[in-house]
């Protein structure tokens, strides 16, 4: 094992991970992560995969993955530098570009020459076959009269019936007043480990929204073991969920130095403070 092996597997037992919630959170398979801690990159389908999964293995046990790079840069696999190209003469190249500009006039001239044509003779089509547009009288035509009938244009009045039923107006109906939900309540009940219980009173609604400001694992549960969400929510996303139908709820959050909970759009202050302790657990029981 490398001493950037040891180092990585130190700090994912720091966080109480395993080599499988590891793989949730960063979507690379365990024997990878294996082979790093390991030092055996052999394994890894290359030089660039070696080092992309190191950066994403840092990232998610909470290490400057660019520090890390400097440090142990005798240990991770250098990048495959590219090859240089054959560089071609300046002759070669004012060659090319000169029939390049000549083909492209050829190619040019007799658009311009279809377009002159076609303007040409839109202009004898529009100078004396198409009619003026002057609506006045020629000399020596008849200007045809029309009669206006000033009394046909007045709007006709409606008669009003003589006996018009008043016509009551509608009474405002008095507002039913609106049921107030209660707010739901938390109460710490205890904290054993990284698991933390509460109990929730005075309602039965739950809405949990998760904001993270890097990667972190996130896994739900109700009390059947149904999964709601089990993977990783990534650098600036927020994921919300119902959660009402379920009579007790368990929050598995990998990385609560990077994620933000709302409950019921409430801000929820975790048990633990996530600079002592990163992955926790909370389970949130309905008062039956």
């Amino acid at each position: 094992m490398t001493e950037l092996g040891k180092l990585l597997k130190e700090k994912r037992e720091e966080k109480d991970m395993s080599l499988e919630e590891l793989q949730t959170a960063t979507k690379i398979q365990k024997r990878y992560l294996s082979a790093i801690e390991q030092g055996n990159y052999d394994v890894l389908p290359g030089t660039f995969y070696a080092r992309a999964f190191i950066k994403n293995y840092c990232e998610a046990v909470g290490l400057n993955y660019e520090t890390i790079f400097d440090e142990y840069s005798h240990e991770i696999p250098q990048a495959v530098k590219e090859t240089t190209t054959e560089f071609e003469p300046r002759s070669k190249r004012a060659r090319s570009s000169v029939s390049e500009e000549n083909s492209f006039l050829k190619r040019l001239i007799p658009i311009l020459l279809i377009g002159i044509f076609i303007i040409v003779i839109l202009f004898f089509v529009w100078k004396f076959f198409l009619p003026d547009g002057n609506d006045e009288a020629k000399p020596g035509e008849e200007v045809k009269s029309v009669e206006y009938n000033a009394d046909e244009e007045k709007p006709k009045k409606k008669e009003k019936p003589n006996n018009e039923a008043e016509k009551e107006e509608p009474k405002e109906e008095e507002p039913a007043e609106k049921e107030e939900k209660a707010t739901p309540k938390l109460t710490k009940l205890q904290t054993t480990g990284k698991v933390t219980t509460y109990e929730m009173t005075d309602g039965d609604e739950l809405m949990v929204e998760f904001t993270a400001t890097g990667p972190s694992y996130v896994g739900i549960q109700d009390e059947t073991g149904k999964s709601y969400f089990d993977s990783q929510i990534k650098k600036g996303e927020t994921k919300s969920f119902d959660l009402t139908s379920a009579k007790e709820v368990t929050l598995n959050i990998g990385a609560s130095h990077v994620t933000s909970i709302k409950i019921n759009g409430e801000p929820f202050s975790y048990p633990v403070p996530p600079s002592d302790l990163v992955h926790q657990k909370i389970v949130i029981k309905k008062q039956q």
